[in-house]
Protein backbone atom coordinates (compact mmCIF):
# COMPACT_ATOMS: atom_id res chain seq x y z
CA UNK A 1 0.00 0.00 0.00
CA UNK A 2 1.46 2.87 -1.04
CA UNK A 3 2.66 5.20 1.99
CA UNK A 4 0.06 8.38 1.57
CA UNK A 5 -2.84 6.28 1.84
CA UNK A 6 -2.33 5.78 5.55
CA UNK A 7 -1.61 9.25 6.18
CA UNK A 8 -4.67 10.74 4.22
CA UNK A 9 -6.88 8.04 6.10
CA UNK A 10 -5.36 8.67 10.06
CA UNK A 11 -6.53 12.48 8.55
CA UNK A 12 -10.02 12.13 7.78
CA UNK A 13 -10.19 9.23 11.16
CA UNK A 14 -8.64 12.55 13.06
CA UNK A 15 -11.18 14.56 11.46
CA UNK A 16 -14.26 13.09 12.19
CA UNK A 17 -13.00 12.46 16.11
CA UNK A 18 -12.24 15.65 16.83
CA UNK A 19 -15.61 17.25 17.78
CA UNK A 20 -15.97 14.58 19.99
CA UNK A 21 -12.66 15.00 21.31
CA UNK A 22 -13.84 18.55 22.06
CA UNK A 23 -17.08 17.56 23.60
CA UNK A 24 -14.75 15.00 26.25
CA UNK A 25 -12.89 18.02 26.84
CA UNK A 26 -15.48 20.30 27.63
CA UNK A 27 -17.22 18.04 29.86
CA UNK A 28 -14.44 17.52 31.82
CA UNK A 29 -13.50 20.88 32.05
CA UNK A 30 -17.52 21.27 33.60
CA UNK A 31 -17.20 18.45 35.69
CA UNK A 32 -14.19 19.93 37.36
CA UNK A 33 -15.35 23.60 37.84
CA UNK A 34 -18.62 21.82 39.32
CA UNK A 35 -16.40 19.73 42.04
CA UNK A 36 -14.38 22.75 43.06
CA UNK A 37 -17.91 25.09 43.68
CA UNK A 38 -18.93 22.24 45.87
CA UNK A 39 -15.60 22.36 48.00
CA UNK A 40 -15.63 25.59 48.23
CA UNK A 41 -19.53 25.45 49.12
CA UNK A 42 -18.26 23.29 52.16
CA UNK A 43 -15.64 24.94 52.62
CA UNK A 44 -17.62 28.52 53.41
CA UNK A 45 -19.92 26.24 55.44
CA UNK A 46 -17.37 25.02 57.49
CA UNK A 47 -16.20 28.43 58.04
CA UNK A 48 -19.51 30.36 58.74
CA UNK A 49 -20.06 27.19 61.08
CA UNK A 50 -17.34 28.31 63.59
CA UNK A 51 -17.62 31.62 63.37
CA UNK A 52 -21.22 31.01 64.17
CA UNK A 53 -19.40 28.86 66.98
CA UNK A 54 -17.52 31.74 67.88
CA UNK A 55 -19.85 34.73 68.08
CA UNK A 56 -22.23 32.27 69.94
CA UNK A 57 -19.17 31.57 72.87
CA UNK A 58 -18.51 35.50 72.49
CA UNK A 59 -21.89 36.53 73.45
CA UNK A 60 -22.00 34.01 76.45
CA UNK A 61 -19.13 35.37 77.58
CA UNK A 62 -20.45 39.14 77.27
CA UNK A 63 -23.23 37.92 79.49
CA UNK A 64 -21.32 36.27 82.40
CA UNK A 65 -18.95 40.00 82.32
CA UNK A 66 -22.18 41.93 82.02
CA UNK A 67 -23.43 39.97 84.86
CA UNK A 68 -20.81 39.99 87.42
CA UNK A 69 -19.80 44.19 86.45
CA UNK A 70 -23.90 44.48 87.78
CA UNK A 71 -22.82 42.48 90.88
CA UNK A 72 -19.98 44.32 91.11
CA UNK A 73 -21.63 47.91 90.76
CA UNK A 74 -24.12 46.68 93.45
CA UNK A 75 -21.35 46.04 95.99
CA UNK A 76 -20.28 49.25 95.41
CA UNK A 77 -23.30 51.02 95.91
CA UNK A 78 -23.95 48.60 98.92
CA UNK A 79 -20.41 49.44 100.27
CA UNK A 80 -20.84 53.08 99.63
CA UNK A 81 -24.23 52.99 101.46
CA UNK A 82 -23.35 51.57 104.28
CA UNK A 83 -22.36 53.52 107.54
CA UNK A 84 -18.82 53.07 108.10
CA UNK A 85 -17.73 51.91 110.88
CA UNK A 86 -13.86 52.85 112.16
CA UNK A 87 -13.43 50.14 114.66
CA UNK A 88 -13.71 47.79 111.59
CA UNK A 89 -10.56 49.50 109.80
CA UNK A 90 -6.87 48.20 111.67
CA UNK A 91 -4.77 50.86 113.26
CA UNK A 92 -1.69 49.76 111.31
CA UNK A 93 -1.07 48.66 107.50
CA UNK A 94 1.66 47.41 105.86
CA UNK A 95 2.25 49.27 102.66
CA UNK A 96 4.68 47.63 99.72
CA UNK A 97 7.50 49.72 98.32
CA UNK A 98 8.60 47.73 95.22
CA UNK A 99 12.33 47.60 94.55
CA UNK A 100 15.04 45.98 92.02
CA UNK A 101 17.84 43.52 93.51
CA UNK A 102 21.00 45.43 92.74
CA UNK A 103 23.58 43.05 90.84
CA UNK A 104 27.56 42.70 91.01
CA UNK A 105 28.19 44.99 88.74
CA UNK A 106 25.85 48.00 90.13
CA UNK A 107 26.77 47.06 93.70
CA UNK A 108 30.77 47.66 92.34
CA UNK A 109 30.05 51.03 90.71
CA UNK A 110 28.25 52.03 94.07
CA UNK A 111 31.33 51.00 96.21
CA UNK A 112 33.56 52.78 93.85
CA UNK A 113 31.50 56.14 94.17
CA UNK A 114 31.75 56.66 97.97
CA UNK A 115 35.02 54.69 99.14
CA UNK A 116 35.52 55.86 102.86
CA UNK A 117 39.13 57.82 101.99
CA UNK A 118 37.70 60.45 99.70
CA UNK A 119 36.11 63.21 100.37
CA UNK A 120 33.26 65.86 98.51
CA UNK A 121 35.79 66.41 95.51
CA UNK A 122 35.62 62.72 94.81
CA UNK A 123 31.27 62.97 94.83
CA UNK A 124 30.94 61.34 98.09
CA UNK A 125 27.93 62.76 100.05
CA UNK A 126 26.66 62.61 103.80
CA UNK A 127 25.15 60.04 105.18
CA UNK A 128 25.94 57.76 102.19
CA UNK A 129 25.76 53.76 102.28
CA UNK A 130 28.89 52.22 102.80
CA UNK A 131 28.80 48.66 100.73
CA UNK A 132 30.94 46.26 102.88
CA UNK A 133 33.14 43.27 100.90
CA UNK A 134 31.42 40.00 100.44
CA UNK A 135 29.10 40.98 98.10
CA UNK A 136 26.24 41.45 100.11
CA UNK A 137 22.32 41.83 98.92
CA UNK A 138 21.21 45.20 98.07
CA UNK A 139 18.28 47.41 96.82
CA UNK A 140 18.01 49.93 94.84
CA UNK A 141 15.56 51.92 97.75
CA UNK A 142 16.58 53.48 100.78
CA UNK A 143 15.54 56.58 103.00
CA UNK A 144 14.27 57.92 99.69
CA UNK A 145 11.26 55.51 99.93
CA UNK A 146 10.93 55.61 103.88
CA UNK A 147 12.81 52.15 104.75
CA UNK A 148 14.15 50.93 108.35
CA UNK A 149 15.88 48.08 109.71
CA UNK A 150 13.66 45.58 110.14
CA UNK A 151 11.10 45.58 107.28
CA UNK A 152 10.37 42.41 105.53
CA UNK A 153 11.91 41.72 102.16
CA UNK A 154 9.60 39.91 100.17
CA UNK A 155 8.94 38.19 96.24
CA UNK A 156 5.40 36.91 95.44
CA UNK A 157 4.62 37.27 99.11
CA UNK A 158 7.25 34.48 100.23
CA UNK A 159 9.82 36.34 102.74
CA UNK A 160 13.66 37.01 101.51
CA UNK A 161 15.08 38.58 103.96
CA UNK A 162 14.85 41.85 106.17
CA UNK A 163 16.39 45.27 105.33
CA UNK A 164 18.86 45.31 107.95
CA UNK A 165 20.89 48.69 106.68
CA UNK A 166 19.83 51.88 105.01
CA UNK A 167 21.52 54.42 103.27
CA UNK A 168 19.89 57.36 100.82
CA UNK A 169 18.82 55.74 98.11
CA UNK A 170 20.10 51.60 98.68
CA UNK A 171 19.37 49.79 100.99
CA UNK A 172 21.23 45.99 102.40
CA UNK A 173 19.11 43.04 102.97
CA UNK A 174 20.14 40.54 105.10
CA UNK A 175 18.56 36.93 103.70
CA UNK A 176 16.78 34.15 105.07
CA UNK A 177 19.72 31.96 104.97
CA UNK A 178 22.02 34.17 106.34
CA UNK A 179 23.54 33.90 109.63
CA UNK A 180 22.53 36.61 112.27
CA UNK A 181 18.78 36.74 110.47
CA UNK A 182 16.20 35.34 113.45
CA UNK A 183 12.31 35.65 113.33
CA UNK A 184 9.09 34.85 115.47
CA UNK A 185 7.70 31.82 113.08
CA UNK A 186 3.80 29.93 113.26
CA UNK A 187 4.55 26.12 112.44
CA UNK A 188 0.71 24.62 110.83
CA UNK A 189 -0.09 21.72 108.85
CA UNK A 190 -0.19 21.47 105.05
CA UNK A 191 -3.95 21.68 104.79
CA UNK A 192 -4.41 24.32 108.10
CA UNK A 193 -6.00 27.49 106.51
CA UNK A 194 -3.68 30.43 106.37
CA UNK A 195 -6.24 33.04 108.56
CA UNK A 196 -6.72 30.86 111.92
CA UNK A 197 -2.79 29.67 112.29
CA UNK A 198 -3.20 28.13 116.10
CA UNK A 199 0.05 26.14 115.96
CA UNK A 200 3.52 25.92 117.70
CA UNK A 201 5.64 29.23 117.51
CA UNK A 202 9.68 28.82 117.27
CA UNK A 203 12.58 31.20 116.39
CA UNK A 204 13.56 31.01 112.79
CA UNK A 205 17.83 31.64 112.31
CA UNK A 206 19.53 31.61 109.12
CA UNK A 207 22.70 29.30 109.63
CA UNK A 208 24.44 30.33 106.13
CA UNK A 209 23.62 26.94 104.74
CA UNK A 210 20.44 26.29 102.45
CA UNK A 211 18.57 25.20 105.02
CA UNK A 212 17.04 27.38 107.65
CA UNK A 213 16.88 26.38 111.63
CA UNK A 214 13.91 26.88 113.73
CA UNK A 215 14.13 26.51 117.42
CA UNK A 216 12.92 26.21 120.62
CA UNK A 217 9.40 25.01 119.71
CA UNK A 218 8.29 22.59 122.38
CA UNK A 219 8.98 18.89 122.07
CA UNK A 220 5.10 17.99 123.08
CA UNK A 221 4.30 20.22 119.88
CA UNK A 222 3.05 18.50 116.85
CA UNK A 223 5.62 19.06 114.18
CA UNK A 224 6.16 16.96 111.42
CA UNK A 225 7.99 17.38 107.83
CA UNK A 226 5.76 18.97 105.41
CA UNK A 227 4.38 21.30 107.61
CA UNK A 228 4.12 25.15 106.59
CA UNK A 229 6.15 27.99 108.36
CA UNK A 230 4.72 31.84 108.08
CA UNK A 231 5.83 34.82 109.99
CA UNK A 232 4.57 35.68 113.47
CA UNK A 233 5.69 39.17 114.76
CA UNK A 234 3.40 40.67 112.01
CA UNK A 235 0.36 40.02 113.64
CA UNK A 236 -2.20 42.71 113.76
CA UNK A 237 -0.89 43.98 110.95
CA UNK A 238 -0.57 42.11 107.82
CA UNK A 239 -4.31 40.78 106.74
CA UNK A 240 -2.32 37.45 106.57
CA UNK A 241 1.07 35.95 107.35
CA UNK A 242 3.90 35.62 105.29
CA UNK A 243 5.11 32.65 103.74
CA UNK A 244 8.77 31.59 104.64
CA UNK A 245 8.92 27.79 103.65
CA UNK A 246 8.49 24.17 104.39
CA UNK A 247 10.01 21.78 107.16
CA UNK A 248 11.97 19.41 105.57
CA UNK A 249 13.57 17.73 108.36
CA UNK A 250 13.11 17.16 112.16
CA UNK A 251 14.81 15.80 115.08
CA UNK A 252 14.75 15.43 119.17
CA UNK A 253 17.48 13.98 121.33
CA UNK A 254 16.78 11.83 123.53
CA UNK A 255 15.16 14.22 126.69
CA UNK A 256 15.19 17.47 125.04
CA UNK A 257 12.95 19.70 125.47
CA UNK A 258 12.71 21.53 121.94
CA UNK A 259 12.38 19.93 118.97
CA UNK A 260 15.18 20.59 115.86
CA UNK A 261 13.45 21.48 113.02
CA UNK A 262 14.95 22.26 109.21
CA UNK A 263 13.34 24.49 106.92
CA UNK A 264 13.33 25.16 103.23
CA UNK A 265 12.88 28.49 102.26
CA UNK A 266 10.23 29.34 99.87
CA UNK A 267 12.42 31.37 98.08
CA UNK A 268 14.86 29.23 96.27
CA UNK A 269 18.48 29.95 96.05
CA UNK A 270 18.20 32.33 92.56
CA UNK A 271 18.10 35.68 93.32
CA UNK A 272 15.12 37.09 92.65
CA UNK A 273 15.18 40.08 90.55
CA UNK A 274 12.55 42.60 92.17
CA UNK A 275 10.96 42.69 95.58
CA UNK A 276 9.07 44.00 97.76
CA UNK A 277 9.95 46.32 101.31
CA UNK A 278 6.60 46.21 103.35
CA UNK A 279 6.33 49.28 105.64
CA UNK A 280 4.19 49.84 108.72
CA UNK A 281 1.96 53.14 108.48
CA UNK A 282 -0.73 53.90 110.73
CA UNK A 283 -3.68 53.58 108.78
CA UNK A 284 -5.06 56.98 107.39
CA UNK A 285 -9.02 55.97 107.67
CA UNK A 286 -8.16 55.62 111.30
CA UNK A 287 -5.85 58.73 112.21
CA UNK A 288 -8.05 61.09 109.62
CA UNK A 289 -10.93 61.38 111.20
CA UNK A 290 -9.60 61.15 115.02
CA UNK A 291 -7.65 64.06 113.91
CA UNK A 292 -10.95 65.65 112.22
CA UNK A 293 -12.78 65.14 115.67
CA UNK A 294 -9.98 66.51 117.32
CA UNK A 295 -9.70 69.69 115.40
CA UNK A 296 -13.51 69.98 115.11
CA UNK A 297 -13.45 69.33 111.24
CA UNK A 298 -16.17 66.63 111.67
CA UNK A 299 -19.00 68.73 113.12
CA UNK A 300 -20.68 70.79 109.96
Amino acid sequence: MPAAWPIAARGKVLTWLRPGQVAVIAVRQQVAEGVRHVRRHFQDTARWTEMEAELTRLRQENEGLATELAAARNNVRAAADRPRDDAREPLLRADCVEARVLGQQAVAYLSRRQLLDVGRQSGVQPNALVIARGQPAVVDCGRDHRLKPGQFVVSQARVWGQIVEVGAYTSVVRTVTEPGYRDLVWLAGPVAAVDDLHGPQGVLEGTGQAQVRIRLVPATAPVAVGDLVYTAADQGIQAEPLFYGRVVRVERSVGAAHWEIWMEPAVGAMEPQRVAVLRTELNPLRVADKTDDATGGGQH
